[in-house]
């Protein structure tokens, strides 16, 4: 049993003398890959001191430039608000216009429908006057004016007879006289 235990031991330190060389090899090719990062660190800092020391400037320029920025963004941020409160005034007018515009339309139509009421009284109104007056008028001319020509022609019918029986003398025929074309 001696010779198990010892071939098991030898086995043993075997596979770990061989899992310590296989870790002593991926440490040394771990610290050569560690190496080359390092140096291209040092490469990527030598870039980074050369880009800090020429953007400096810039990092300077870009701090007044963001001081100067935030002051106008504060009148931004007030013109923004005026705005939004005058856009919120301009909605609070417009549906007042609406809301104006929706009663003096309805207002405007009951007026509308008035006068067309109105109007059509008035027609009526117009319609019955003229009636009347074409009565009253018809009614003039044959109870007045009828009655007042006639009489008009009997008092020129005597007037013409007065003046034959007193003229004596006869008019010549081959003259026109002014009464004679009036009465015909």
């Amino acid at each position: 049993m001696d010779n198990g235990l010892t071939i098991f031991i030898a086995t043993a330190v075997g596979v770990l003398l061989a899992v310590q060389v296989a870790v002593f090899v991926g440490l040394y090719i771990l610290a050569r890959r560690v190496v080359k990062v390092v140096e291209q660190v040092g490469v990527l800092q030598t870039r980074a001191e050369y880009l800090l020391n020429n953007t400096e400037p810039v990092v300077k320029l870009a701090h007044n430039l963001m001081s100067d920025l935030k002051v106008a963004s504060g009148y931004f941020v007030q013109g923004a608000e005026n705005l939004n409160a005058i856009a919120e005034l301009a909605r609070d007018e417009a549906a007042e216009i609406r809301s104006l515009l929706g009663d003096t339309t309805a207002q405007a139509r009951r007026e509308i429908e008035r006068a067309k009421k109105q109007v059509a009284k008035v027609q009526d109104s117009l319609e019955m006057a003229t009636d009347e007056f074409e009565r009253t008028t018809a009614l003039v001319q044959q109870s007045v004016i009828a009655p007042a020509r006639e009489f008009s022609y009997v008092i020129y019918g005597l007037r013409r007879a007065i003046e034959v029986l007193l003229a004596g003398k006869r008019l010549p025929v081959d003259q026109v006289y002014q009464d004679e074309e009036l009465f015909i």
